[in-house]
C-alpha cells in the first residue's frame, strides 16, 4: 500500500514561529516611529527628534527581542 506524505509540522511551527517575530518586530517599529512622530507633530519641532529617539529605541528593542527568541529553548 502506498504512504501518505504529509507536510513536515515542524517546519510549519517554525515558519509561523519566525513570521509572528517578523510581525511583531514590524509592529513595534511601526508604532514606535507613529508616536514619535506625534509627538514632534504636537511639540511642533523644526527636527523630527522624538521620531529619531522612539524609532531607534523600537529598533534596539525588536533586534533584543530577535536575539532572545532565537536563543529560547522551545
Amino acid at each position: 500500500m502506498e504512504e501518505k506524505k504529509y507536510p513536515d509540522v515542524n517546519s510549519s511551527r517554525k515558519f509561523l514561529k519566525y513570521s509572528g517575530m517578523a510581525m511583531q518586530m514590524l509592529g513595534t517599529i511601526l508604532v514606535f516611529t507613529y508616536g514619535g512622530y506625534k509627538l514632534d507633530e504636537w511639540q511642533q519641532n523644526e527636527t523630527p527628534l522624538w521620531t529619531l529617539v522612539l524609532s531607534l529605541l523600537s529598533i534596539g528593542a525588536s533586534l533584543y527581542l530577535l536575539i532572545r527568541g532565537f536563543t529560547k529553548q522551545s
